[in-house]
């Protein structure tokens, strides 16, 4: 009878966790384009932007290198092969986060798409196989996100990926404290963008698509509320709603990255985990339900194709970022 109470209390405590892993990123299906004030004045036609120019911008240094693409666009293609829910690929340097990005442009909704990857007791990669460790998943895009073309691409692309909370994902949630861990899986590597020395070396983020090699520029690092307005997780976001998102995102990076100006019209790429930032002293399954509540979050703004740049980044600490509402990072 023991046996059978324990066991029962084990898939309990599974369905929960593969229920909150899908919380670490966001139901597409429940974006909405909301309205809201531009915090700056600063603006330019979405037609005239350089994120749409296949030339240097003409305020770029020319005395800067030009940056080098890492073109991933086959690898695209061969991925293609294996799973056609392949929509693009994502490089970041020196982390573990090379690999292909899933779509939902294939599925009629997100809730049916994510079914195909996430059900309980089951979490598929990209090649549709088992993960091993059975919970780390795959990183995609929502349905809303344009891939086609430099022209198509949403002003706000969003890529979520899972944060494991734990250095080995077999590990069981009840036996470890969880907790942000650059090292670990998937998009816990984000974290990375924390330390200082690794924002400075790495100011480049990569994604490819089928047809276009794309560069983005790291300005922001931070905390937000899990449920925002604007909704920084919506690939729906128009011009203005996406530079207001990306200000307040400055406002909350840890890093304060010196050299990167935004401005109306310009594309930016999302990259959002879950966090456990503010669940210290929690038990493992207080901290699955309190890290429903927040994300971490790293935004990049395009670059022009051809684009010139620094290889390090001018970037320092934030001493006062703006932290979500009602915590207090140590």
């Amino acid at each position: 009878m023991k046996l059978f109470k324990f066991k029962k209390a084990a898939a309990v405590l599974m369905a929960a966790m593969m229920v909150f892993a899908a919380g670490c990123s966001r139901d597409p299906a429940s974006e909405s384009s909301d309205s809201s004030s531009v915090t700056t004045s600063s603006s330019t036609s979405s037609s005239k932007s350089s994120s749409s120019s296949k030339k240097p911008s003409s305020s770029q240094d020319m005395s800067k290198p030009e940056i080098k693409v890492q073109d991933n666009v086959s690898k695209v293609k061969d991925a293609q092969k294996v799973n056609a829910d392949v929509g693009g690929y994502l490089y970041i340097p020196n982390t573990t986060v090379d690999e292909p990005v899933l779509s939902a442009k294939n599925y009629a909704t997100n809730q049916k798409f994510w079914d195909v990857y996430d059900v309980v007791n089951k979490r598929l990669n990209w090649k549709k196989e088992m993960d091993n460790s059975g919970v780390t998943g795959c990183l995609y895009l929502p349905k809303a996100a344009g891939l086609d073309s430099r022209d198509d691409l949403a002003y706000n692309t969003v890529i979520f990926g899972h944060n494991p909370g734990r250095m080995d994902p077999n590990v069981r949630y009840d036996s470890v404290t969880l907790a942000d861990l650059p090292d670990a899986m998937k998009f816990a590597q984000l974290y990375k963008y924390l330390d200082e020395d690794f924002a400075k070396k790495n100011p480049y983020i990569y994604f490819s698509t089928e047809n276009e090699n794309y560069i983005y520029q790291v300005f922001a690092a931070y905390y937000t509320e899990a449920e925002t307005t604007p909704k920084y997780y919506s690939s729906k976001l128009d011009a203005k709603d996406s530079l207001t998102v990306a200000n307040e995102a400055v406002k909350r990076s840890l890093m304060t990255y010196k050299d990167v100006k935004l401005s109306e019209g310009d594309k930016f790429l999302t990259l959002s985990t879950c966090t456990y930032a503010f669940t210290e002293g929690m038990t493992p399954a207080q901290a699955l339900a309190a890290a429903e509540k927040h994300r971490f979050v790293i935004m990049a703004k395009l670059l022009p194709a051809n684009a010139r740049g620094d290889e390090t980044a001018n970037v320092s600490k934030n001493p006062s970022p703006k932290m979500p509402e009602g915590t207090e990072k140590k």
